[in-house]
Formats: C-alpha cells, sequence, structure tokens
C-alpha cells in the first residue's frame, strides 16, 4: 500500500470519529429533559409540592422534564411572572384565569389541584374573638385582607358582602400574603382576614378566631380552587414534557390523598410547609379530584357568577380555556 493510500484511509477514519462525535453529542443534547420552570403558592398545593419535596413520586422527572419550582406569597406577582414569560407553568386561581382570558390575557387550564366544595374545607374568613365584628352586616367601614383583587378571595367577599346589602366600597380591601394574614389580623391591620389551610387551622390554633362566613356562604356551589396553567404555544411545544409532568402530579395527588398525614410530614420535613406539625398533618382539607379533571361545568357557573356580581364585564369562552389533553388517559 503507498503512503497517499495510507493518508486516505487516516482521514477518513478521522472524519468517521468526528462525525461519530458529532452524532453522539446530538444524542445527548437531544436526551437532556426539558426544565418546566413551575410557579406555585402558598396554600392549597400540596399534590404539586410533593413533586418538589419527594422526587421519587415523580417516576418522569430527570426523564421527559426537570422541574424548576418558584415559590409567590402573592397570586398577583406570580402572574405578573408568568405573563412575562419568568416561568412556564403556575398554580392559580381558577377564577383569575377566567377573568384574566375575559380581559385578553390568555392561559390553558390543564389540571385541577383542589376546589372549594362542601365534599371539603372551605376557604374561611375570620375574626378575632373578641372583635365587635359579629356579622357580615357589621364589616361596614371596615378593613379586610384578602391575597389579591381579582381573585377568588375578592370574589367571595364581594359576593358575600352583597348578599347582605352592602358592596365592597363599603370595607376597605387590603392585599395581604397567606403567610402574613395572621399576624396582620392579630396585630389590628385588618379586622377580617381570608384564611384557606394551612393558615386557616394555624390561626385557630394560635389565636382566638371567630368565623364570620366561608367561600360557600357567597358562592353555594362546588368551584375550582387551584388549577394548573400554561400558555398553549409553550404546552404544545413540550407536550411530552408536560404529560410527564401530569402522569406524575397525579400519582402525587394519589399518594397525598391515601397517605395525608404521611404526606404532609414530608412537606413539613423539606420545609415546603412551614406550620406547626400538630395543626398541619390532622387539618381539614380541600376537596380534590384524583384525576385532576378540570370541571368546564363548574367554571361555567363561576363566569356566569363573576358577570352577575359585576365582577366580571367581559364574558370568555370558558371551554376553550380548557386543555385536558395532556392528562394520563
Amino acid at each position: 500500500m503507498r503512503l497517499t493510500d495510507n493518508g486516505i484511509i487516516l482521514r477518513g477514519l478521522a472524519a468517521a470519529c468526528l462525525l461519530g462525535v458529532i452524532v453522539a453529542s446530538s444524542s445527548v443534547a437531544q436526551a437532556q429533559p426539558v426544565t418546566l420552570r413551575v410557579g406555585y403558592g402558598t396554600a392549597a398545593e400540596e399534590p404539586l409540592w410533593l413533586l418538589l419535596a419527594k422526587p421519587d413520586l415523580a417516576r418522569n422527572q430527570g426523564k421527559a422534564y426537570a422541574l424548576d419550582g418558584s415559590r409567590f406569597t402573592g397570586s398577583d406577582k406570580r402572574a405578573q411572572a408568568f405573563e412575562a414569560g419568568a416561568i412556564d407553568l403556575a398554580s392559580s386561581s381558577a377564577n383569575g384565569v377566567i377573568f384574566g382570558a375575559a380581559e385578553g390575557v390568555m392561559a390553558k387550564m390543564i389540571a385541577s389541584i383542589s376546589r372549594e366544595s362542601t365534599r371539603g374545607f372551605s376557604t374561611t374568613f375570620f375574626v378575632k374573638e373578641n372583635s365587635p365584628i359579629k356579622s357580615i352586616a357589621d364589616l361596614k367601614g371596615k378593613i379586610v385582607g384578602i391575597n389579591g383583587f381579582y381573585t377568588s378571595g375578592h370574589l367571595w367577599l364581594k359576593s358575600a358582602l352583597e348578599k347582605q346589602g352592602l358592596t365592597e366600597t363599603d370595607v376597605t380591601i387590603t392585599p395581604v400574603p397567606f403567610p402574613a394574614m395572621q399576624e396582620a389580623l392579630d396585630a389590628g391591620k385588618v379586622d377580617l382576614g381570608q384564611f384557606p389551610q394551612p393558615f386557616a387551622a394555624l390561626a385557630e390554633k394560635q389565636m382566638k378566631v371567630r368565623k364570620i362566613f366561608d367561600a360557600k356562604y357567597g358562592i353555594p356551589f362546588e368551584e375550582e380552587l387551584i388549577v394548573l396553567i400554561g400558555k398553549d404555544e409553550f404546552l404544545k411545544k413540550n407536550a411530552s414534557a408536560v404529560r410527564g409532568l401530569l402522569e406524575d402530579l397525579k400519582s402525587a395527588t394519589a399518594f397525598y390523598l391515601e397517605n395525608p398525614r404521611e404526606a404532609r410530614q414530608l412537606l413539613i420535613d423539606r420545609k415546603m410547609v412551614r406550620v406547626n406539625p400538630d395543626v398541619y398533618v390532622g387539618m381539614n382539607d380541600y376537596y380534590r379530584d384524583p384525576s385532576l379533571q378540570v370541571d368546564v361545568d363548574a367554571l361555567e357557573k363561576m363566569q356566569a357568577f363573576q358577570i352577575k356580581a359585576g365582577f366580571q364585564k367581559k364574558s370568555a369562552d370558558v371551554r376553550s380555556l380548557v386543555d385536558l389533553s395532556y392528562l394520563p388517559k
């Protein structure tokens, strides 16, 4: 064999090796799971928190997707981050999604996380036990703390006031993050506060409080409370990753429903929840649908109620806001 032949062979081998490296690198790149940036809140989202606290519940995590969670104490900041593209998915008030859609801010509801229902705990509005406020009628001129404007809490308050012939202008509404609500009520910064779980159980344990009304007083039908949302373009582009996440969320929900005390203790141990374990582990909780199916009929009732109450001026196509195709079959 001539030297030139050896050179050709060597160059061919080098090219083959380089091609192999390129193909291998491409395969590694393709195998990297999609990072899903999820914004979550501070109440009624335990199954979602479990995916962060107990990754072994999530068999698709690290394969179909990687989870990057960001905690928001206020729903307004979370909504702003979602709209700005700083997070890809978010837990959200279902009422907030409907209201946003009516104003042109679109998001798809892809899973139900919790509901306001007579089958479980209902978000409660407390005063201090020694407060002169004995009923909703006594709220005129008082300060009411809710977690944000145009949220479910805002609607429940507005609806409860209207049942007693009052309007929201008869009270002063101030946004207070749920983790700070007990302190605000105790210090007299608000006269009435909105308390979801686990903050309601904690307030009952640590303070002397009295219930004035709950969410089901103002709206006497079952509501979607917290849903998981994403933007349609992102969901379609990352469909496999989103399906993997929802499969894991369904597993986490099953674990939570079957082992509530163990699941809650785990969330405390992993510092996802900073609440007295004696209060949190045994608390009465919200109803959660094991299938994660969003109740579209309930959403339509919710929108009709919002419009009737004057909370929402425009109507949105509610059914177009729900996409259940990413849920496990």
